[in-house]
């Protein structure tokens, strides 16, 4: 599990465009968005290297955070199917 991330966002603007920054979340070599704004990534990347890649994406009121999966998981449900999920957390 060491190159899981989680990405999650508040965007301040909702008629704002954020499709430049889904994009670029899809980017990475694996991805799941787990709920509407909470993606899980796989990347080697810090978490301040990919908070500051993605920030270009985003205004400056809005809200970014990104968290290193380090332990144990679990959900209910996501957007992404289950078995992707795991591929990216387990990664």
């Amino acid at each position: 599990m060491g190159n899981a991330k989680l990405i999650t966002y508040d965007l301040v603007k909702p008629e704002t465009d954020y499709a430049d920054l889904i994009d670029a979340i899809k980017k990475y070599p694996g991805w799941c968005n787990m709920q509407k704004s909470v993606w899980i990534v796989s990347s080697s990347d810090s978490c301040a290297t990919i908070r500051d890649h993605l920030k270009r994406y985003t205004d400056s009121d809005d809200r970014l955070l990104v968290v290193a999966l380090t332990g144990e998981s679990a959900w209910t449900s996501s957007i992404c199917d289950s078995d992707s999920a795991k591929r990216v957390i387990t990664s």
